[in-house]
């Protein structure tokens, strides 16, 4: 992708103009940018099965597996990745190891490392498609204008977690999240909002300004706005396994819609030299049914390690549920839940910075037109 931006300005930030799609209106609008209504998902799923265990296996199985197993399709599955990053690859099988250990020696901390390095990856991933967006504008681009994006993302997650935190109301899986004692003043709280509301009045500024000067990046700006307003709100929510269920959910299906668009452009341009990858990323359900194998196959993993934590009687705190199997605790599920998918999911964190930073444009090359 071009780094080269500040050329003069024309009239074209229309929304039927193809040149500022990443593929297309219907494919954008669709699968990218208000595939955000999916948030409501996990929502919809608890009132129907008033649990939270439910739904974390509902949106892991139908979308949260799916999408970190797409990852693998341009990265260990591909040939050329292997041959060309052997140590990048190889260092991914280090993951499962420290993650098995820290769920043995400290859950609680694990949940933690992986809500922040989670908080992370969601932002990059909206940062990278900001990026695709902005790098397609045939006027070229402003760097004051990827501060403003890049700033507001980075910040809108924050302001209230980070107030939640200080004062020990962030539960999530099945437990209180950490935050170091040092931190726990209300001026770290102060400095985010601070931070946020910098950059969300600089971004609105921008816009006003590209609006009078016929630069607005409309695709790129709603997709901003509906990032940044969803990041914000999501903290707000009462019941935040749910509420981050709701946002995962979203990420994960405009992920799917990325990787698929991206390996069909690796495909026209003699990228990939897997077989199985080229021909199930001719198609959306075909690629959607090999991650979705490959999500069912890490299930039975989960369903092993569960009936043997429940048939030693470990881990028996939190809520019981009952299944045909018997009753299943709470500590229990989350215990085997983390080891199995944080296995699969951080490596997924792992790769998808590789991705995300453009590293390699046989990889995660341009994004280009129909």
């Amino acid at each position: 992708m071009s780094s080269s931006h500040a050329i003069p300005a024309t009239k074209v930030g229309t929304l039927r103009n193809p040149d500022m799609w990443l593929v297309s209106p219907k494919y954008d609008l669709l699968l990218i940018i208000f595939s955000s209504t999916l948030l409501a998902f996990p929502h919809i799923a608890r009132t129907l099965y008033p649990s939270t265990i439910f739904v974390d296996l509902i949106v892991t199985m139908l979308i949260g597996g799916p999408h970190l197993f797409a990852t693998y399709t341009m990265t260990v599955m591909e040939p050329e990745f292997r041959e060309r990053y052997p140590r990048y690859a190889k260092g991914a099988l280090v993951l499962p190891i420290l993650i098995v250990a820290g769920a043995m020696w400290n859950l609680t901390l694990l949940v933690t490392v992986f809500f922040f390095w989670a908080s992370l990856h969601v932002i990059h991933q909206a940062a990278f498609i900001a990026d695709a967006y902005r790098y397609k504008d045939p006027r070229g681009w402003r760097k004051s204008s990827r501060i403003i994006d890049y700033g507001l993302l980075l910040t809108a997650l924050y302001p209230v977690a980070t107030g939640k935190m200080i004062i020990g109301d962030f539960a999530a899986g099945g437990r209180t999240l950490m935050f170091p004692s040092f931190l726990k003043h209300q001026f770290i709280a102060d400095m985010a909002w601070i931070a946020f509301i910098f950059f969300a009045t600089a971004f609105i500024a921008k816009s006003i300004w590209e609006i009078r000067e016929g630069r607005l990046h409309i695709p790129k700006t709603l997709h901003m706005s509906v990032a940044s307003v969803l990041f914000f709100v999501t903290p707000m929510l009462p019941n935040l396994d749910i509420a981050f269920q709701g946002l995962n959910t979203w990420h994960s299906f405009q992920y799917l819609a990325v990787v698929l668009y991206l390996n069909r452009v690796r495909e026209r341009k003699g990228y990939i030299n897997s077989p199985l990858v080229k021909k199930v990323s001719r198609h959306g359900w075909s690629l959607y049914g090999l991650c979705l194998a490959f999500t069912l196959g890490a299930g039975a993993v989960f369903i092993a390690l569960l009936s043997t934590i429940v048939g030693l009687g470990a881990f028996e705190t939190g809520e019981a549920m009952k299944t045909l199997g018997g009753t299943v605790y709470a500590g229990q599920h989350y215990f085997a839940f983390y080891v199995v998918v944080l296995s699969f999911l951080l490596i997924h964190y792992y790769f998808d910075h590789f991705i995300f930073l453009h590293a390699d444009t046989r990889i995660t090359p341009e994004f280009e037109g129909r």
